[in-house]
């Protein structure tokens, strides 16, 4: 299953983006696509949504993937709230596709 962002993700659209994402986890076999290349207003509330959703997917057995690395705006809210400080071999693997581009 496959759910493309627009060009805004933040908390004005959080609602809407919590609703895609249910819908998509419903919808998905195994494994839920996050299309976020368009994405170029983000914040800490598409974070959360996207953590959320891999926990609830990997809960049931299935997983989150971005169809691409985390583009330049999702990389620094990314910076910005702290999740990078920390980030694991998975976090890098699921935000970047392997290890984080300077």
């Amino acid at each position: 299953m496959l759910i493309t962002l627009d060009q805004s993700a933040t908390v004005r659209e959080a609602a809407i983006l919590a609703a895609q994402l249910a819908d998509g986890m419903a919808r998905a076999d195994t494994t839920l696509t996050i299309d976020a290349d368009a994405v170029v207003e983000a914040d800490l509330s598409l974070l959360q949504l996207i953590e959320v959703t891999r926990r609830d997917m990997a809960a049931r057995g299935g997983a989150v993937q971005l169809r691409t690395p985390a583009n330049p705006a999702i990389a620094a809210v990314l910076e910005r709230a702290g999740f990078l400080a920390a980030a694991n071999a998975d976090d890098l693997q699921f935000w970047f596709h392997g290890e984080r581009q300077s």
